[in-house]
């Protein structure tokens, strides 16, 4: 029987969820958010299945030799926050008849897995949804479709990936994992909170949400919010709070797919560094996407694409990123904010820990004493 005693061994990927033969396991949302696994004992037979089905405490990454590419497709440059390689990919799955799952805001500006099967469907899927993902029946899903001799595609974090691929074992020739390089998952409740928040000073709710709008340009990272009959807003509330690390997942911080090595076919991420690693080949800020291969099957996939593309070798070295070599950090603070977040919401932790509090000043100068004696 699982049993998540501590929040950071499980990352809500619900395979354990879906593979219960006698649906004796729930993905409940704590206060944050976040989904995690509660076993109905009336049903459980203490089989073992959802034990053996847990990827990440089994630490199962990938092993296999890594080619790296930088890689941007013009024509999708002005609707992307990178270079355009998961629309790419999408686009070329469905053509090729796969059935393709990645993540999209709903009508409530939720961030849940969907399906689809057409290419006029994969818009949702683009550009980066800095929440947790709502994967709530989606591996069921994956697996049904593979059962029934029909291709998948399936994107998400290295976690759902790994999660999905374990679950589908059987039918691993049919389905193809496209990971990101993720930064860690936000709380849902905090995106949720924000949405709530703007809705009250701008007396209506937000219609729509970019994370990270293209329009300002590859190396801008604020949000932009829209409103039905109202200016939108373009801010960095919500960012700044995600990149101090306060609302992350706890399994973030001990993320087992922090690495090169990944548990997917294909990985998927900002080509940062691209300007040094490979000069004039995309100094434009329009963006660049950084391609990682990692099975023979993710090699034959991504040979070529039905859009024109520009793309190079890269030396992986050259563009490592932090989430390539270790899990993100919790800040400090992460256990007060979470605490605060959940008796007095969303106003008070961003008067509290964004850029104009106490704690905030008190990182910043000591980073800065840091800095100083390590010249």
């Amino acid at each position: 029987m699982i049993n998540c005693a501590r929040r950071e061994d499980c990352c809500g990927c619900g395979a354990c969820a879906s593979g219960c033969p006698h649906g004796a396991i729930r993905m409940v949302a704590d206060g944050m958010g976040f989904r995690y696994p509660v076993v109905d004992a009336a049903l459980c037979t203490d089989c073992g299945l959802c034990e053996k089905l847990c990827a990440f405490r089994q630490r199962a990454g990938g092993s296999g030799e890594v080619q790296a590419e930088a890689i941007r497709f013009p024509e999708l440059l002005d609707g992307s926050q990178s270079g355009g390689l998961s629309c790419a990919l999408m686009r070329k799955a469905v053509g090729e008849g796969y059935i393709v799952y990645g993540a999209a805001l709903d009508d409530d500006l939720v961030v849940r897995h969907r399906r689809v099967e057409k290419e006029a469907d994969v818009e949702p899927l683009r550009l980066s949804k800095y929440v947790q993902s709502d994967m709530d029946g989606i591996p069921a899903a994956v697996l049904k479709d593979l059962k029934a001799g029909k291709k998948v595609l399936f994107t998400g974090t290295p976690c759902q990936c790994a999660g999905v691929g374990r679950l589908c074992a059987p039918y691993r020739e049919q389905l193809l994992l496209a990971d990101i390089v993720c930064h860690g998952v936000p709380a849902p409740a905090v995106w949720k909170g924000y949405l709530e928040h703007e809705a009250g000073i701008e007396g209506e709710k937000p219609s729509g949400a970019l994370f990270r709008d293209p329009s300002l340009g590859w190396h801008a990272h604020r949000e932009r919010l829209i409103f039905p009959h109202r200016p939108s807003k373009v801010q960095d509330h919500y960012t700044f709070l995600f990149y101090r690390h306060l609302m992350l997942r706890p399994s973030c911080s001990v993320c087992p797919y922090a690495s090169v090595h990944r548990p997917s076919d294909v990985t998927m991420a900002d080509c940062w560094g691209v300007e040094k690693a490979l000069p004039g080949f995309a100094d434009d800020n329009k963006g660049c996407s950084l391609l990682m291969v990692s099975t023979p099957r993710g090699h034959a996939f991504t040979r070529d694409f039905p859009v024109s593309c520009e793309r190079k070798p890269v030396d992986l070295v050259k563009v490592l990123q932090r989430n390539m070599v270790r899990p993100t950090r919790a800040s400090r603070y992460a256990k007060s904010f979470e605490n605060a977040y959940l008796r007095k919401g969303f106003a008070y932790v961003y008067r509290h820990y964004g850029p104009s509090s106490l704690n905030y000043k008190l990182e910043q100068w000591v980073w800065s004493v840091k800095k100083r004696f390590r010249k």
